[in-house]
Order: C-alpha cells, then sequence, then structure tokens
C-alpha cells in the first residue's frame, strides 16, 4: 500500500498542473482548472481505482454544488448593474467627492465605509473596479487609486457577496470531512464567527497603517521615501482612523458571530460611514492641516501609469438623483437579509430562517450513491433577496425597459465565464475528496494532501494556513474558489494535527481574502480599470507588503487562539 507521502505526491497532481497553467502560461481559470479536472478524473480512475459511476457522480455533485454559488454572483451582478444603469453608483460616487477634501479622510471612508458595503453586496472585484476611478476622481494618482483599492478591502472577501466564500465555498465542500460529527450550518456559523474575529482586529490597526503607506508611498513624488514625514502625516488622523478601524472591525465581529457570514460587510461598512460622516461633518477628531499628494505636474510616470489626466477625468461623476435614494437598495438588502439571517427571530411563532430554509428542491441519490443535493432557493442571497430588489430597484429609480435588459444581458454575460470557472472547481474538489471511496481502500487525494501537510506543519499549522489561502486566491482571483479548493486540506489536516477545525478553516477563509490583494487576474483587472495597463509589477510591489503583514498577524493570532484563547475549540 502507496505510503501518505507518495500518495500526496500523485494527489497534488491536478491542483498543481491547474496553478501552473494558471500563474505560469497565463491560462484562464477555467481552462486551468478543466485541465486539472481531466487530470483528477484520470488519476481517479486508474491509480485510486475508482469506480466509474462514483467518480461521475462526485462530478455531478459538485457541479449542483456550485448551482448554489452562481446564483449568488449572478444576483449580486445584476443588482450592481441595475444600480450602475439607473445612475444611482454615479450619485453616490458625486457624493463622495462634495464631503471633505483631506486625502486620508477621503481614503478612509471610501476604503471601510463604500468599499466594504460594495464587497459585501457583490463581491468579485467589485469594490476595486468602482473604488479606484472614484479615488482617480476625486484626485489621487492612477496607481494610489490601484493600490488601495485593492488594500482596503483585503479583511472584508471572506464575507464578499453575502458570504459567499462561506456558504457557497466552503460550505459546498465540506459536508463529507464532517462526517456527522457537527452539522454543516452550525460549522459554518463557527467559521462565520472564527473568521470575524480574526478580520476585525485586524480593522483595528488596518486604517491607521493604510494611511501610513499612503503618506509614506505618496509623499514625495521623487521617489524618495521617508519614514518620519510619514509618522508625522499619520499621527494626526490616528484618533479618527483608529476609531472608525475599531468600529468596523467590532462591528463585523458581532454581525459574523451573531447573524452568520452574509451580513458583516453590508452591516459594518454601513455603520462605520455614518459614524465617519458624522465626525467629519462636524468637525470631530478632524486634523487642522490637510494633507494632500504633490502638486500633478510633480507625478512621476510610475504614479500615472502612463495615464493622461485628461483623460482619468473625463467622465465625471454627476448626481442622477436623491442620495438616499441611490442608497436605498444596498439598504433594503441589508434589511431583508438582517430578517431572514436572524438566528432567533420568530413571526406569530414561526422561526423565519426554518420557514426560509423549508423551501428546498433535492436529489436524494446521484446515480445510485449515497451523494445527495439540497438547494434551498430561498435561503440563497442571490434568490432572496438580489434578484428582487434588483427589480424594485427598476421601479425606485424610474428606469425603462430598455435600461432594464441591458442590466440583465450585460449581467448574463458577465456571469458565464464565472460559472464555468466554479462548476469545473468544485467538481474537481469533489472528485478529490470522493476519491477516498475506492478500491483498494487508501485514502483519497484530499486526505492524502491534508496529512502530509499536517505532517510538514505539524503544531504551526495555524501560521501555515492563511497562506495556503492566499496561494489559492493568488491563483484564481477568488476567495470563494480558494475556499473550494482548500477548506477540506485545512479541515483534515487540523484533525490530524490535534488543533482546532474551525480555527483552521476560519484561517483559510481570511486567507483567502488576503490573497486577493495579490492576486494575479485582480491586479490585472484594476490596472485595466484605472487605465495603467502594464505598470501591474508596480502595484504587485507595493500591495505584497501589506499582504504579508497581515498574514503574518492572522497566522500569529491563529496561534493564540488556538493554544491560549480556545485551546478545544472544534
Amino acid at each position: 500500500m502507496p505510503d501518505v507521502l507518495t500518495l500526496a505526491l500523485v494527489g497534488v497532481i491536478p491542483i498543481g498542473v491547474a496553478f501552473v497553467l494558471l500563474a505560469g502560461l497565463r491560462w484562464s481559470a477555467a481552462r486551468a482548472m478543466g485541465v486539472g479536472w481531466l487530470l483528477a478524473s484520470g488519476i481517479g480512475l486508474t491509480y485510486w481505482s475508482m469506480g466509474p459511476n462514483w467518480l461521475i457522480a462526485s462530478a455531478i455533485y459538485g457541479a449542483l454544488q456550485s448551482v448554489d454559488i452562481i446564483l449568488i454572483v449572478f444576483g449580486a451582478i445584476l443588482l450592481m448593474n441595475y444600480l450602475e444603469g439607473s445612475g444611482a453608483i454615479s450619485t453616490i460616487r458625486w457624493y463622495f467627492g462634495q464631503i471633505e477634501e483631506d486625502r486620508r479622510i477621503q481614503v478612509l471612508l471610501i476604503g471601510l465605509g463604500f468599499m466594504t458595503i460594495i464587497e459585501g453586496a457583490a463581491g468579485f472585484g467589485t469594490p476595486g473596479a468602482l473604488a479606484a476611478p472614484l479615488l482617480i476622481g476625486l484626485g489621487f494618482p492612477p496607481l494610489a487609486a490601484a493600490v488601495f483599492g485593492l488594500y482596503f478591502n483585503a479583511p472584508n472577501p471572506p464575507f464578499g457577496a453575502a458570504g459567499t466564500p462561506v456558504i457557497g465555498g466552503t460550505g459546498a465542500v465540506i459536508e463529507p470531512a464532517l462526517s456527522g460529527s457537527m452539522n454543516t450550518s452550525e460549522f459554518l456559523s463557527m467559521v462565520s464567527g472564527w473568521s470575524g474575529i480574526i478580520t476585525g482586529f485586524t480593522y483595528v490597526f488596518w486604517a491607521l497603517l493604510g494611511v501610513f503607506f499612503m503618506t509614506y508611498w505618496f509623499g514625495n513624488a521623487d521617489g524618495e521615501h521617508s519614514f518620519t514625514n510619514a509618522v508625522r502625516s499619520t499621527l494626526p488622523i490616528a484618533p479618527f482612523a483608529l476609531i472608525l478601524g475599531a468600529i468596523t472591525g467590532g462591528t463585523q465581529i458581532l454581525i459574523a458571530w451573531f447573524v452568520g457570514p452574509a451580513l458583516p460587510d453590508i452591516v459594518a461598512g454601513f455603520v462605520v460611514l455614518a459614524v465617519g460622516l458624522l465626525l467629519a461633518n462636524n468637525d470631530i477628531l478632524i486634523p487642522e492641516d490637510e494633507w494632500d499628494f504633490p502638486d500633478e505636474s510633480r507625478w512621476n510616470d510610475t504614479w500615472l501609469g502612463g495615464l493622461e489626466l485628461d483623460e482619468a477625468s473625463q467622465e465625471q461623476p454627476k448626481k442622477n438623483m436623491p442620495v438616499l435614494l441611490a442608497w436605498t437598495p444596498y439598504l433594503l438588502v441589508t434589511l431583508v437579509l438582517l430578517v431572514t439571517r436572524w438566528p432567533d427571530l420568530t413571526i406569530s411563532g414561526v422561526g423565519v430562517l426554518d420557514w426560509i430554509q423549508s423551501f428546498t428542491v433535492s436529489l436524494d441519490s446521484i446515480l445510485g450513491t449515497e451523494l445527495g443535493y439540497t438547494l434551498q432557493y430561498l435561503y440563497l442571497p442571490g434568490t432572496m433577496p438580489f434578484i428582487p430588489i434588483a427589480i424594485l430597484t427598476g421601479f425606485l429609480h424610474k428606469m425603462d425597459v430598455s435600461q432594464m435588459g441591458v442590466a440583465w444581458r450585460r449581467s448574463v454575460k458577465q456571469v458565464v465565464p464565472a460559472a464555468l470557472t466554479l462548476i469545473v472547481a468544485v467538481s474537481l474538489t469533489q472528485i478529490m475528496i470522493q476519491s477516498q471511496t475506492n478500491t483498494p481502500n487508501i485514502l483519497g487525494m484530499m486526505e492524502a494532501l491534508s496529512r502530509a501537510l499536517a505532517m510538514g506543519a505539524g503544531g504551526l499549522l495555524p501560521i501555515i494556513s492563511p497562506w495556503i489561502g492566499i496561494i489559492g486566491s493568488f491563483m484564481t482571483g477568488s476567495n470563494t474558489t480558494s475556499n473550494i479548493l482548500f477548506s477540506v486540506l485545512q479541515y483534515n489536516a487540523a484533525e490530524t494535527v490535534g488543533v482546532s477545525r474551525t480555527i483552521a478553516v476560519s484561517l483559510q477563509n481570511v486567507g483567502g481574502g488576503i490573497g486577493n490583494m495579490v492576486s494575479v487576474l485582480n491586479i490585472a483587472a484594476i490596472c485595466g480599470v484605472v487605465g495603467i495597463t502594464g505598470r501591474e509589477g508596480d502595484l504587485l510591489r507595493k500591495a505584497i507588503i501589506p499582504m504579508a503583514l497581515f498574514a503574518l498577524f492572522a497566522g500569529l493570532f491563529g496561534m493564540l487562539l488556538t493554544y491560549v484563547l480556545v485551546p478545544g475549540l472544534f
């Protein structure tokens, strides 16, 4: 019988080849994962001697599991396209331009407030794509807009698109690993809570650190960085930044712990935006001296990325409707998710959450195997509330039929590539997981990889776990896909080492968010959005520093939780 290391070396081939194709040859995620799927199927049939019936059932099961994620992605994109088409996004952008001229305050309000809300409601790269042009319109250098469009979103993807990385990512693959030891929804609630604690505590210093990096990197157009000057420019804003960071993180923790993964970003974004605007409008904790970038005439080519400034400001945002009306769809999303996700909420003696989850479509057995699939179609954020509120937005914002049609067509076009990637990725992962059902009765691919990881990391697994999540999203550009690929790996490795499985999977979830900051796909996309394509290296060199600091903090905090604060946690 092959030993664990041999099984792991063979089992890693599908994922390893897919990653090489993604990062090395720049293949699309769907194409690279497709090759990985073929390799996993071939290895499963030959080396693992899986029965053809079981292998096909595993692939179908994975494809069905991806339907949940696709519906969430489609609903989030549809709502965003309605808001773009109606002029709501332009109104929101216009509003931010009227508030405060101090660049430190602008980046905090947009980074902690606007971007956090957009990540919670839409995810999948949307926050940076919307925030970076907004920052350029306010007067930020294009490179700075791109850097902080990635930076401030790093703690948010674990709860992006109404909790898709937890609900659709980890939730799509974790059930077989639990083996009945815990209910899946209960485990996901724990992952939500502990992920919120890690990201929430990060936020306490993340806002202030962001201001420091901005003043350090972009305080001098001559390319000379002064640590002393950056500290001097950061200290006056420290009380404002620390309070907003603590409010963002504290709200994220409370909602993630007591409500679930669907709402932490949305609620935290609204709360910190309200507090930040209140402080700014009343001149509370606002420094007397405004901080600004050097004069535009002194900006070097690296900052500009080849972009002409008049080109960058061609499309100034306009006020197309009352600001409150523009925000109304997001407020409605928050309200509906809060009502339908609150664990103990009852109406006429009936639990709202239980009632929502009771509407299902089920397939008890796929091809005669033990694998079954259930779609809770009203519990998915995509179908409730994203799609209904998107339709309602059309009437609230008085869109005509042609504008609504454009929103639907654009959403379908945008979701197709993501859908294909998700179908292949979840199907690939399920084949690797279900390879444990085989004729020679050997460890499955994912189990072998987990044990090899446990052997290599040992008791230091909590420090390693965030980096595994980072690798997944670095290659795929998706926290959700990273969780699909590695949640079971982390769970099984933690079980083998004897440390908390919940903390390990939570660190995986957090790491997936961190990796979005340096993802090849995200960096290329945001450079394209702000018009500095070809400067991806400049952006990566800056983003990699805070990414490493975040990963180090998450790993050390994970060690503290595992061995000191909650050593007996499941």
